[in-house]
């Protein structure tokens, strides 16, 4: 099933009664009733107004969500705002994800207009809050209003449960209990279905929502806040959910692309005789890089791609291709050799001042003693458990406007229109763009290649094309997570507390995050440097970015301060960060966060662990705490060593504070999941590069981790701090599980790691 598009969504509802809500981020909500005029797409509502929200005459709800779900469970949070405010069962709800609006600006990228239609930075909840609620509210006093006018009653002696209006005082006549007649003595209800066709006559255009028509209180919640079940898990597990991998259309042809192995590489000469002659074999189509100049951050690789009939039969002529391939470009950008740039760069590369204070120098000459310790990490892959597909088909030419449709799974719908005019030069509001779920993300749907790749092709043979990754090309083609070297120095005083930070960082990405993150905010006199290192490997946003490697580098040292002055960790940490109220947020979403939420992840994750003296010898308990956006997290990692060089890891106790839990039970399986990523990368995380070409390609090489090497018991727990708002969950437990973990190990086994994967350490 195609998602819907705007237009669709829209006629769907035209003369069946349907009550149509639209949304905004500005305080005033647009309402529009969905007759056939205002389907017609035109100046006055293209880009600007479209439904979010539909109630039938069977009381059925349909939201169309603006952000999507990428497994971080997007569909049963937005079905529960949307269930609280109109008094209904999540079951009387279903979810679609909204196709694009926004509006327009030539060949540039579009822009979001009336809400943010991304996920990323683990700002999804945070992003539809008061949006979808508002939203739902406004449906809501549409349908109370209906029925006072009905019954003949004021609005605010009526109140709604279970999907009807319900009279609450004796005011009015008698009545009907299913509506049919007027009058609304107490107890007398109306189901919402009935009321759909007089509340969609009663709702104009452009009508602002008085503040008498808010979203309810805390106090009245009975959905949000309530542990919830993915509403659409039965979907999923039984295949009719679909992902963008999921979808066919009518006269789809299959392309596999062989790209060029070798970083920034090029195609010298190929020979198709052997791939044409197989059957099925539609077009054989050289690929350029695209842009063509070298130094671009994002790029499509060079290679040769095959158009068939089926993807099996792609895949085999793909493999009888004979290509010989230029690398001579990337010969340098070695795994093992660019570590070792990156550490050398800590002595002596000029380096970028992201963040400075205080007079560093005199600060670390009137030391009573100081640390210093250097860490380094390799590039991290994606492998998102659905490699990346799309389907393009354009149309048109020569004397006809040319016009392109994508399905897709993507993580920012701008971007993905963007992506068709990268590649064909077709304007953005030529597109037509179907999403769909995504078989995770994790960043790497930030990217456009295989959207570029898919509408080249389909351009080239002139029929919808489907652009299938295999894992090898998932991983060999990943815009992966940076490698960096650090460097970390501290001047203490005499009982070890820190009076002067200084962290240089070399990196193949701009590393200012990292070089300006925390101590910075509890620590005066400090001073964060950076140097990007040049080489050619693709970078990109990978769960949790920069804080994923930062977290560990910081939390580590910071261990070892605790551990040189003779100090419990616990209050090592709780010390530091009680010197400061607020953290001054220095990155997106640049809200401050008051550090009393560090100190409380941190006590609650050692009182639930039993936080004591040391574990018996071969065993160790490691804490960490990280903020990363706005949410904050602290885990303790329990270790006990299976021989003298391995390990495993038998409990973890996590505390968040992500605001708001809108859906604990989603906020737990994000949690859980961001501490798998985090103990899978620190154990085995290095994708491997020799001579430009990434020799770990699969899971054979690029391992993740098995059941017998995760913890056995994950106890998470969710801090109410009284928030009315969340703050976001995705990314927020990784980055701090990473040092819990070697903190432990360091207690288990008295070795300090500073350089991943632990593979090559333990």
């Amino acid at each position: 099933m195609a998602a819907p598009s705007r237009r669709a969504f829209l006629k769907s509802g035209a003369g069946l009664g349907v009550l149509a809500v639209t949304l905004s981020v500005h305080p005033a909500l647009i309402v529009t009733a969905t007759t056939e005029a205002a389907a017609q797409d035109g100046p006055d509502n293209t880009g600007h107004v479209t439904p979010c929200l539909k109630v039938d005459e069977t009381g059925h709800i349909t939201l169309c969500v603006p952000v999507p779900d990428m497994g971080q469970g997007m569909i049963t949070t937005a079905a529960q705002m949307i269930a609280e405010e109109l008094d209904v069962d999540l079951d009387a709800v279903s979810v679609e994800l909204m196709p694009f609006l926004g509006r327009f600006q030539g060949a540039e990228r579009p822009v979001f207009d009336r809400f943010y239609q991304g996920a990323g930075g683990s700002g999804s909840t945070m992003r539809i809050w008061h949006a979808l609620r508002r939203t739902a509210a406004h449906a809501r006093a549409l349908l109370v209003q209906a029925a006072a006018k009905r019954w003949g009653v004021p609005a605010g002696s009526l109140t709604t449960a279970d999907g009807h209006v319900i009279a609450r005082d004796a005011r009015g006549g008698p009545g009907d209990a299913d509506g049919g007649e007027p009058g609304g003595g107490p107890g007398r209800r109306l189901p919402y279905g009935a009321l759909v066709a007089a509340a969609r006559a009663s709702g104009t255009s452009y009508e602002v929502i008085p503040d008498s028509r808010a979203p309810k209180a805390r106090s009245d919640w009975s959905v949000i806040g309530r542990d919830t079940a993915n509403v659409d898990g039965r979907a999923i597990v039984t295949g009719r959910a679909l992902f963008g991998l999921d979808v066919e259309v009518p006269g789809m042809l299959h392309a596999v692309i062989r790209r060029c192995p070798h970083l920034k590489g090029e195609v010298t000469r190929y020979d198709d005789t052997r791939a044409r002659a197989l059957p099925g074999v539609r077009a054989v189509v050289p690929m350029k890089r695209l842009p063509e100049d070298v130094a671009a951050y994002r790029q499509v690789a060079a290679g040769v791609a095959v158009v068939a009939d089926s993807l099996w039969q792609a895949k085999k002529a793909a493999a009888a291709l004979d290509i010989v391939w230029d690398g001579s470009r990337a010969v340098e950008d070695d795994t093992v050799l660019m570590t070792e740039k990156a550490r050398a760069a800590l002595d002596d590369a000029e380096m970028t001042v992201a963040a400075e204070a205080g007079d560093l120098e005199a600060a670390f000459a009137a030391a009573a003693d100081t640390h210093t310790a250097t860490y380094d990490h390799p590039h991290w892959a994606h492998t998102c458990m659905e490699p990346m597909n799309c389907i393009a088909h354009v149309t048109g030419g020569g004397d006809t406007q040319e016009r392109a449709e994508i399905w897709v799974g993507h993580q920012f719908m701008n971007t993905a229109l963007k992506a068709v005019t990268m590649a064909t030069g077709i304007l953005p509001e030529h597109v037509t763009a179907h999403f769909y779920r995504m078989g995770t993300g994790f960043g790497r749907r930030f990217e456009e290649d295989f959207i570029m790749e898919a509408a080249i092709l389909s351009r080239a043979v002139g029929a919808p094309v489907k652009v299938t990754w295999s894992r090898e090309d998932e991983i060999e083609q990943d815009y992966c997570n940076p490698l960096a070297a650090y460097r970390v120095r501290a001047a203490l005083d005499a009982r070890g507390d820190i009076t002067a930070w200084h962290m240089r960082v070399a990196s193949d990405t701009r590393a200012v995050v990292a070089a300006r993150e925390f101590p910075v905010g509890l620590v005066d006199t400090y001073r964060g440097e950076w140097f990007q290192l040049p080489n050619h490997v693709s970078r990109g946003a990978w769960r949790g970015p920069h804080h994923n490697v930062c977290a560990w580098v910081i939390q580590s040292f910071l261990n070892e301060l605790a551990v040189k002055a003779g100090r419990d960790p616990l209050e090592y940490l709780t010390a530091l960060y009680g010197r400061k109220a607020v953290l001054k947020s220095r990155n997106w979403p640049y809200r401050d966060v008051a550090f009393a939420r560090h100190i409380a992840v941190l006590e609650a994750a050692a009182d639930a662990a039993g936080h004591g003296p040391a574990p018996e010898a071969g065993r160790g308990r490691g804490i960490a705490v990280h903020q990363t956006f706005v949410s904050v997290c602290a885990h303790v990692v329990e270790v006990e060593m299976t021989s003298d060089t391995d390990y495993r890891v038998t409990r973890v106790t996590s505390a968040i504070d992500c605001g708001l839990a809108v859906n604990p039970n989603g906020v737990r399986a994000q949690v859980e999941s961001g501490i798998m990523d985090g103990l899978c990368a620190a154990r085995y995380g290095k994708l491997v590069f020799e001579r430009g070409v990434p020799v770990t390609n699969n899971f054979d090489t690029y391992r993740k981790l098995r059941m017998d090497e995760t913890p056995p018991v994950v106890d998470v727990h969710i801090l109410d701090m009284g928030d009315s708002e969340p703050r976001g969950t995705g990314e927020i437990s990784l980055p701090p599980v990473i040092p819990a973990l070697t903190n432990a190990l360091y207690q288990a086994s008295g070795r300090r790691i500073r350089s991943l994967p632990l593979a090559d350490q333990v």
